[in-house]
């Protein structure tokens, strides 16, 4: 008999649950997959599920494991947790990202890694540096490529679980652009990393599934740790995640997936929705769930997503979501002449929704496939005097000034961090120019030691030295003392505090004011300096919600610098606003991107663009499987609306410097065959041509 029937279902954890809820949360223990439309409440699922495993099946808290994707769920889903069992109990838990999961494991791990205790990690940015740095040190400068291509490349290598010396084999380098130029350039990163001790956001997970792969005593002792493992956003996952998910469950594991391979729109990063069938064909005894019962939006809005996404052939399964919340507002769909026209409208209708509907302004969003699309909307905006706040656009955390202190705090913590010395060395200005820097490269590469190493030697040897040596040992010397410094009084000081001084001493403070006051007219207009200052609350945030955690943290975990860096370095740029906050000030309006809008939501969403050449993306669809992934880009768009949904197009537009005739979208035309033949009434939107033909 199905233990489903034999034990009683708690009350406190399927309340106000339907069927399919239920289903997912009080199944036996085993392999499920979970798929899960928009807005049918997954989270909520999977947070029960987990209370379930707690409470019912008595499972420990430290052999659970739940992956996420965001930061921002990770942290919503224990604070979930706490509220239902107890923090100590959340606490315990190991819910994370990909990437911090394989991060505590390496930190833990480090030598069998083959990484040293203390190991620094980059994000994409600085990926971006350290490849100009070696093309600019191979001759490959200035050749048509782009360290950021050169990057994005290494990158979408090590997810594939290729190295420098496999890449080529394998034929993943077959660009005849790029392949002459990785062959040399990835294999000196590689080098490089190892020599600076440096992980970049890929290499953290390929290192742990080799990692794995190389120690069976340490993979079962992770096997026998995670009895349970859970794992949202499954469609989002690529290769060497999967992986690392099968080396992670043994014969004695269960894992929970849950995704919606309509929602994969990754692909172009390397999200592979296919992953869901696998699971299915790896995993045994797999109980599969549908959920499409849709607590977001109106019944309007759902009928317009289920009809788009039903010409995408690849489904998994076939569903139909249906809401509780009646008919609701019908769709806009707003004909445009062009994209001034489309951004005058877009105003006047968010005056409208905030003025008469009373919606607030942050509880608007505006979405657009690509950046740029925002230029005119914001323009717009502005002259109406309605505040808006840009999400993904200039991530905080790659601002220069923000680089330049994350550079500090990386060199302090590592002394062998070459690429964080060479970025701040001379900022501010040091008189430590072009000739001082050719000097000491020729005097690292002689000595086959660090940057900071060698000035320490050249500074230590001052007096016995050559006069050459000398000279430039005094040039250096001011640097080095003052890193030895803050080195020094490291722990002697809080987080915020210690931040504060390097801000203060290393003269990085007052460089920014001064810049600000030279740039802006009135003080107010300071952000770079008040980005600094940004930063240090934003230390202070950590600091604080880090006290309890550290005292049930691994000792490698226990450096609270080394784990703060760590911690900005992982958080997702889509999380955070260009002030670097995760949430955005009430009363402004929010842009962004479709990409960086899923799992989020809006009481009233404008999707602007919603035509052709733009989405889909005539660049996207050239790509295998492009048009089905711009199909299920357009119904994220769509499903992120509650109650109030306009949708623009224009008849032209201009795309990179021309003017393009675009109109009607496939998509929407796809659409509109469905209701063709209906009488207005019975069409879940309203027809505007406000282009005048």
């Amino acid at each position: 008999m199905d233990r489903l029937e034999t034990r009683p279902e708690p009350d406190f954890l399927i309340k106000d649950l339907n069927e399919s809820q239920r289903e997912a949360v009080c199944a036996p223990l085993g392999n499920m997959l979970i798929v899960a439309g928009a807005g049918t409440g997954k989270t909520r699922v999977l947070v029960s599920r987990i209370c379930y495993l707690l409470k019912v099946e008595n499972i420990p808290a430290r052999n659970i494991l739940a992956v996420t994707f965001t930061n921002k769920a990770a942290d919503e889903m224990r604070e979930r947790i706490a509220r239902s069992t107890s923090p100590e109990v959340a606490r315990q838990l190991w819910t994370s990202t990909f990437h911090s999961l394989c991060l505590r494991l390496l930190r833990a791990y480090a030598p069998m890694a083959g990484l040293k205790p203390g190991f620094t990690v980059i994000d994409p940015s600085n990926m971006n540096s350290l490849c100009s740095r070696i093309m600019a040190e191979t001759h490959w400068n200035g050749q048509g490529l782009k360290p950021s291509e050169v990057a994005s490349k290494i990158a979408s290598l090590k997810e594939k679980g290729l190295r420098s010396d496999a890449s080529y084999e394998c034929g993943y380098a077959a660009d005849p652009q790029l392949q002459p130029c990785l062959r040399t350039v990835y294999p000196l990163y590689e080098k490089i990393c190892e020599q600076e001790n440096l992980v970049d956001f890929p290499e953290l997970i390929l290192r742990t599934v080799e990692l794995l792969r190389a120690n069976p005593d340490l993979r079962q002792l992770q096997q026998r740790r995670f009895k349970e493992i859970l794992v949202d956003e499954f469609q989002d996952t690529n290769t060497l995640q999967f992986e690392l998910i099968e080396l992670l469950s043994g014969s004695l594991s269960h894992v929970l997936v849950v995704g919606d391979d309509d929602q994969s729109i990754y692909g172009w990063r390397g999200a592979d929705y296919h992953n869901m069938r696998r699971f299915l064909e790896n995993y045994a005894e797999v109980r599969q769930i549908k959920l499409e019962q849709n607590y977001r939006s109106g019944q309007n809005i759902l009928d317009l997503a289920n009809r788009i996404i039903k010409h995408n052939s690849s489904r998994l399964v076939e569903k139909e979501l249906h809401g509780v919340k009646g008919e609701g507002e019908k769709v806009t769909i707003l004909k445009c002449q062009d994209q001034n026209q489309e951004a005058q409208y877009l105003a006047l209708s968010i005056q409208y929704l905030h003025q008469e509907k009373g919606i607030p302004l942050d509880h608007i969003g505006v979405l657009y496939r690509f950046n740029h699309q925002s230029l005119l909307l914001e323009q717009e905006l502005t002259q109406k005097r309605i505040p808006f706040c840009i999400f993904g656009g200039q991530k905080f955390y790659e601002r220069e000034e923000i680089q330049n202190a994350i550079a500090y705090l990386r060199l302090i913590l590592n002394s062998a961090d070459d690429s964080a010395l060479l970025r701040i060395i001379n900022v501010p200005a040091r008189k430590l120019g072009k000739k001082v820097l050719a000097d000491l490269k020729t005097v690292v590469e002689a000595q086959g030691k660090s940057y900071l190493q060698t000035i320490a030697d050249l500074v230590a040897q001052e007096q016995t030295a050559s006069k050459e040596l000398r000279t430039l040992a005094r040039k250096l010397k001011p640097f080095y003392e003052l890193i030895s410094e803050l080195k020094a009084v490291r722990g002697e000081l809080s987080l915020p505090d210690f931040l504060k001084k390097v801000l203060k001493d290393t003269g990085l403070l007052a460089y920014y004011q001064e810049i600000d006051k030279k740039a802006a007219l009135k003080p107010t207009d300071n952000f770079r300096a008040q980005n600094l200052e940004e930063l240090v609350n934003n230390a202070a945030s950590f600091a604080e919600r880090s006290q309890e955690e550290r005292a049930e943290a691994e000792p490698e975990e226990q450096d609270l610098l080394l784990s703060y860096i760590s911690n900005i370095t992982l958080t997702s740029t889509t999380e955070l606003n260009a002030q670097g906050q995760s949430f955005a000030p009430t009363q402004m309006v929010k842009l962004m991107t479709i990409h960086a809008a899923k799992g989020l939501e809006f009481e009233a969403v404008f999707i602007v663009g919603f035509e052709q050449s733009v989405l889909p993306s005539e660049r996207a669809v050239s790509r295998e499987d492009g048009l089905e992934e711009e199909r299920r880009l357009a119904y994220v768009a769509v499903t992120r609306a509650q109650d109030y949904l306009f949708i623009s197009y224009c008849m032209f537009r201009y795309l990179f410097g021309h003017l393009n005739k675009t109109g009607i979208s496939l998509f929407l035309k796809q659409m509109g065959k469905v209701y063709k033949n209906l009488p207005k009434e019975q069409k879940p939107y309203v027809f505007i041509d406000h282009a005048g033909y």
